[in-house]
């Protein structure tokens, strides 16, 4: 069955997510933070190009082999947790409607049969096949799609013929040298008109691809044309939920670029201020101003009216500003590249703060130096800042788990090819 492994890491400040729907072949999940007490869910940011289908954005699997997620906008110092849905129905072959005009990746399994896409007046594409004549059961073949022995994958057509032939669809099981070894064909009388067709079957032991098919039954005449409006291979839905995690604030709080996690920086409150003794490092808390709600009201004097009416509208977020101190010029280039994107930031502190999490679009930094001595590297970062919603779209993945991490262990992309690296294994950290 699918499961998801949630594992907090309290000095990072984030928590891993390790999904395997292998099972089922999914092709990607959705993966949502579950508060234990409200219900309510929050859904994980994806990383990089994430698939994203009727506005949902989801993480992509092969074949269903481990995913690795990392939420790093967790609360602090609460319980929760994580649940994982693969949908089915979830397309796993190229193209199903056959958009573009390309018959690809479809190809004749011998001569003598034509393959082409026609468009009817509404602009719908369709796949047909037909031969001349004389051709003894006429089959075209799709692509060979990743598969796991035991999941049960179906495919559904919609489809039509031209004649009284009956037809065959079916599912062929590869092994990795690409003999078939195993899978299902299943007839059905004449389409005439447009027609769901579907079958399905479990995938043998050794089983590393499936391939879809498509045949008319007997020696069709020629001309005789077999037509596909939709073609899609999938496997069953499956869920899976975590065990309850908590991530730890460890007395500091967190200023965290969601969309860039590798930026985050760790948020103290206690540090030495004198530069003359032993140079302590990190960012610190100095201060969280006042907080203004400002007015989204007008108020309107009436002609030989003694009150004045108003209208009205919801206050917008507070504005504030956040002062921290960065202790080493390591530290300020630090803060620099956090705040160096632009996008709202997040900030975190402990409960016992009453700080709710925020998201942050900070206006105009400035930096400025405590002492006439510049060598001195001690530096206060006032921010002024609105409280703002989340940044949209996926991040650039953590530290350790970006493609781009592979540069701190191989100069070039020959030489993660030579090294036999998968995508699994970048995300999984193995890279850097």
């Amino acid at each position: 069955m699918p499961t998801l492994t949630a594992t907090a890491d309290n000095a990072k400040s984030q928590v891993r997510l390790d999904l395997d729907f292998s099972d089922i072949d999914a092709p990607y999940a959705l993966v949502q933070r579950v508060d234990p007490i409200t219900g309510a869910t929050t859904t994980v940011r994806g990383h990089g190009a994430s698939v994203t289908a009727l506005g949902i954005a989801y993480a992509p699997m092969y074949a269903g082999y481990k995913a690795v997620l990392y939420d790093t906008e967790m609360p602090l110092d609460s319980s929760f947790y994580y649940t994982a849905t693969a949908p089915g129905g979830a397309p796993m072959n190229a193209n199903p409607t056959f958009d573009g005009g390309f018959t690809d990746p479809w190809y004749a399994a011998s001569t003598g049969i034509t393959i082409r896409i026609t468009t009817d007046t509404s602009g719908k594409n369709y796949l047909s096949f037909f031969t001349g004549g004389g051709v003894a059961n006429p089959t075209i073949r799709g692509e060979d799609i990743p598969a796991t022995p035991g999941a049960t994958f179906a495919i559904q057509v919609s489809a039509f013929i031209s004649s009284a032939n009956g037809v065959n669809i079916g599912l062929d099981y590869l092994d990795a040298t690409g003999a078939v070894i195993g899978g299902v064909t299943t007839g059905f009388g004449a389409p005439l008109t447009l027609t769901t067709l579907a079958t399905s079957a479990v995938a043998p032991a050794n089983t590393v691809a499936v391939r879809p098919f498509f045949q008319m039954q007997g020696t069709p005449g020629s001309g005789v044309t077999f037509s596909f409006a939709s073609v899609v291979v999938f496997t069953a839905s499956g869920t899976a939920t975590s065990a309850g995690v908590r991530v730890a604030s460890l007395g500091s709080c967190q200023f965290k670029d969601p969309l860039a996690p590798g930026n985050n920086v760790r948020v103290d409150f206690f540090w030495d201020p004198n530069p003359l003794c032993t140079p302590t490092e990190g960012v610190f808390w100095q201060s969280l101003d006042t907080e203004q709600y400002a007015a989204n009201a007008a108020v309107f004097n009436i002609n030989n009216q003694a009150l004045a009416q108003v209208v009205s509208k919801e206050r917008a977020s507070p504005t504030s500003t956040l002062t921290l101190v960065s202790r080493t010029f390591a530290d300020r280039d630090r803060l620099i590249a956090l705040l160096q994107p632009g996008s709202p930031l997040l900030f975190q502190a402990p409960d016992e703060y009453g700080l709710p999490d925020r998201y942050m679009s900070v206006g105009a930094n400035s930096i400025s130096r405590v002492l006439p001595d510049h060598k001195i590297p001690i530096r206060v970062f006032s921010m002024p800042h609105t409280v703002c919603a989340a940044p949209g779209g996926p991040m650039q993945g953590t530290v350790g788990a970006r493609w781009q991490d592979t540069c701190n262990r191989y100069a070039t992309w020959a030489a993660v090819n030579a090294a036999g690296l998968t995508w699994i294994q970048v995300l999984d950290g193995l890279a850097g």
